[in-house]
């Protein structure tokens, strides 16, 4: 009876591991084209005015925003005070390069400073981003948690505040045509 048990206990444990083994997510193209099953997770805002995609693969997020602008789009990430106190990605495409850029908003939101100016550092890792006749596609990947004072941690799972805007043109600094609040659960 003994050995019985025993062996009874080895094949629960093999199943266990072979079952407790997830396959390994693969990381998305940052080439900023939207690829059918890339990401893992999506969220939509204003009727498809704003759409975004994540996946967390190890430490990192890789993001998709797409804009129905032909200016720039913007993500805000943990806003504390409506638009305020937020971490924030702005990119856009011109004829001739694509920026995506690394802001930090103050709790009054009177606009955003890049990070480098504040003393903190661009923690973007990659990007790429390209436009149609209506949208504007901003691919980008960052550290979870980059230890910069003038960035949010995304976190790995649960939800996460954002705020989300569109620009007229490729001037960052000019006023969104568009924006909104949501709430990312994954």
């Amino acid at each position: 009876m003994k050995k019985f048990e025993i062996l009874i206990l080895i094949i629960l444990l093999s199943f266990s591991l072979v079952f407790s083994q997830q396959k390994p997510i693969s990381p998305p193209k940052i080439d900023g084209k939207l690829s059918p099953n890339e990401y893992q997770n999506y969220a939509n805002f204003s009727g498809g005015d704003f759409r975004i995609f994540w996946s967390i693969v190890q430490d990192e997020v890789f993001i998709l925003m797409i804009g129905k602008t032909k200016g720039w789009v913007a993500l805000g990430i943990a806003p504390s005070s409506k638009a305020g106190n937020a971490d924030y990605i702005i990119g856009y495409v011109t004829d001739k390069e694509v920026k995506v850029l690394d802001y930090f908003a103050p709790e009054a939101h009177f606009g955003h400073t890049l990070d480098e100016k504040l003393g903190g550092k661009n923690d973007i890792l990659d990007f790429a981003g390209t436009e149609d006749k209506e949208f504007t596609y901003i691919e980008f990947k960052r550290k979870l948690s980059t230890k910069d004072k003038y960035d949010k941690e995304f976190p790995s799972s649960g939800k996460l505040k954002i705020v989300w805007a569109l620009g007229p043109s490729d001037d960052p600094s000019s006023k969104h045509i568009k924006a909104g609040y949501g709430v990312l659960d994954y």
